[in-house]
């Protein structure tokens, strides 16, 4: 399994595409802090959702699930997945490499995401305080939304397999379906508080606090619950389809 691992890392070392996708979406994510924070009226309360700007983590979400797709998705465009299954016949392992390499990468670059988006947003406005109620879950929520979909991505592409096909669901299942399950009918607010972007939205209290806004939130639990069963769901449907299916 180590051996796998750091076959998996030095495929996406070797890529320039990746440092370079790592820049640019840092770069978008703490422009839109800085520019919601310029936006801002002088006169509103400085909140903890300041420092997590929806339409840069909406962004970060798109990229990271397109990401850990792009992933498989290469490999089986070019013909490498064939050779790969030959070196590496234990299948479930080798998806499970691939998951722990694209974790651990942006574990990493979330967290950095996510301490500079906040930092600069606090600067901006004069209030930099790690010392609010509900700022180190946010900030694990704001670092950890991109793993997940991260994960996401390389379950739905291990199952799906074509480009196109993986990126629309992507968009549509993280992005879209929320917009369309809203929260004021009980039927939907149920799909709703299920989805991950309400879910970041619930941890880093990007509509207001929680007290102030009733059920248009999940519970912090049911956030968690979000965040936790949407790449082991799609990662272990991932491993049954991949051991059985020719490559």
């Amino acid at each position: 399994m180590r051996d796998l691992i750091a076959a998996e890392w030095l495929k996406l070392r070797a890529l320039p595409s990746t440092r370079w996708t790592l820049a640019l979406t840092a770069l978008v994510l703490v422009a839109a802090a800085a520019f919601a924070a310029h936006t801002k009226s002088p006169t509103d309360e400085y909140g903890l959702s300041d420092g997590f700007p929806l339409a840069g983590y909406l962004a970060l979400i798109i990229v990271a699930t397109s990401f850990g797709a792009t992933t498989m998705i290469t490999e089986h465009s070019s013909g490498l997945i064939r050779a790969t299954a030959v070196a590496v016949p234990a299948r479930a392992e080798l998806v499970l490499a691939k998951a722990a390499v694209l974790a651990a990468l942006w574990t990493v670059a979330g967290a950095i995401m996510a301490f500079a988006g906040f930092t600069v947003s606090g600067l901006i406005l004069g209030d930099v305080s790690f010392a609010l109620p509900g700022t180190v879950p946010a900030l694990l929520a704001a670092t950890l939304i991109a793993p997940v979909c991260a994960l996401v991505g390389l379950g739905l592409a291990v199952l799906l397999r074509h480009g196109g096909t993986v990126y629309v669901c992507g968009i549509l299942l993280l992005v879209l379906a929320p917009q369309l399950a809203g929260t004021h009918q009980e039927a939907t607010r149920a799909v709703n508080h299920a989805m991950l972007v309400p879910a970041w939205q619930r941890l880093t209290q990007s509509y207001g606090p929680p007290s102030a806004v009733g059920d248009i939130y999940a519970t912090a639990t049911q956030a968690w619950l979000a965040y936790a069963l949407w790449p082991l769901l799609l990662l272990l449907a991932a491993v049954l389809v991949f051991r059985r299916r020719d490559v």
